[in-house]
């Protein structure tokens, strides 16, 4: 798997070379893209900064290797970049000249098959680390997230389940809008941090079993100021901010905190306001019983355009059957579990 997202790009003025070089990788097993000068390998690469590798032919023309070698190395990207110059310069002064502008290898013109082979390997162990080392960031940072929403959670009435069925139940239906995959985790990982802020409403307010007064429920409404003044200003997290700042905006512009109207409110709070709505509807609260899954979305399709974003009301529509057995699959087990 690790192999697949190991993209190479080389870059030679040669046909003959770039062909020789591209049928040899692929026939190693990687993805290749081959580019005819530095120029066009630098516009491939601001369009795709994916690639792991560069093989950059020193003298091309409009732009050379080393020149493009020095645009890549100095490029905002967070991930490494292992770039060989190929060339038949081999003067200790050009080797030096290279490696001081930035390129991790050098391999001189012409070079063994096994050469080469041997030092993509070598990007390629680097490259296969860097990525164990985000898999481990990555499993911290969520579990980061998973402790700050628990937190709120605690607070409140709801369960592991609801942070689940609100994870699962909001990608749904941003895939169902044909989302990207970047969103579809982002909004599954951030989705249940949408209460994140009422770990700084008072348990006398918050636990209530009752229906609030204005007063007390002016408070509660805070909620959502407070969990974006948590998230904020976090890297990677911004879409975690929007979800808990603008859940409870609506459509028409009659929501809170910011009166948000339109495609003003962002398009994950836009999503996950209806799961919200659905899977509060449709759980015991204190302060009232479950409605039906017919019930629930009768109320929902009745605030199209009022409380919801038309176009994802109708995509929730298509997915509702699904939507209902995933909360009837996790909410029967919280059910029947004394609490």
């Amino acid at each position: 798997m690790i192999k697949e997202t190991f993209k190479i790009l080389c870059a030679d003025d040669s046909v003959s070379i770039r062909t020789y070089l591209t049928e040899l990788l692929h026939s190693w097993g990687y993805t290749v893209t081959s580019c005819c000068n530095g120029k066009e390998a630098w516009e491939t690469y601001q369009k795709d900064p994916s690639f792991s590798v560069f093989l950059l032919d020193w003298v091309m023309p409009e732009m050379n290797g080393l020149d493009a070698c020095k645009l890549i190395r100095q490029a905002e990207d967070t991930s490494y970049k292992y770039i060989i110059m190929l060339t038949s310069k081999d003067s200790t002064e050009n080797i030096v000249e290279a490696l001081n502008s930035g390129a991790d290898d050098y391999l001189t013109k012409p070079f063994h098959p096994a050469e080469l082979k041997a030092r993509i390997h070598t990007a390629y162990r680097l490259f296969e680390y860097e990525q164990k080392q985000l898999s481990i960031a990555n499993e911290t940072r969520f579990a980061c997230y998973q402790a700050l929403t628990e937190l709120a959670e605690a607070r409140d009435y709801e369960t592991g389940q609801h942070l689940s069925r609100v994870s699962a139940m909001s990608r749904l239906l941003a895939e169902k809008l044909g989302q990207d995959e970047h969103f579809l985790n982002q909004i599954e990982l951030f989705a249940p941090m949408h209460d994140i802020g009422k770990v700084g409403i008072p348990d006398g307010i918050l636990h209530l079993p009752r229906k609030l007064t204005p007063q007390e429920f002016d408070i509660i409404k805070t909620h959502t100021s407070i969990g974006y003044d948590i998230l904020k200003g976090k890297p990677t997290m911004e879409m975690a901010a929007d979800i808990a700042h603008y859940h409870h905006e609506k459509w028409n512009g009659c929501g809170y905190p910011a009166g948000l109207k339109g495609e003003e409110i962002p398009l994950c709070s836009r999503i996950v306001s209806i799961i919200d709505v659905y899977d509060a509807l449709r759980s015991i609260r204190p302060y009232k019983k479950e409605y039906t899954h017919q019930d629930s979305v009768d109320l929902i399709y009745k605030e199209s355009g009022i409380s919801f974003d038309p176009t994802i009301v109708a995509a929730f529509k298509e997915i509702e059957l699904d939507i209902k057995a995933l909360f009837d699959n996790t909410y029967k087990t919280f059910a029947e579990t004394p609490h």
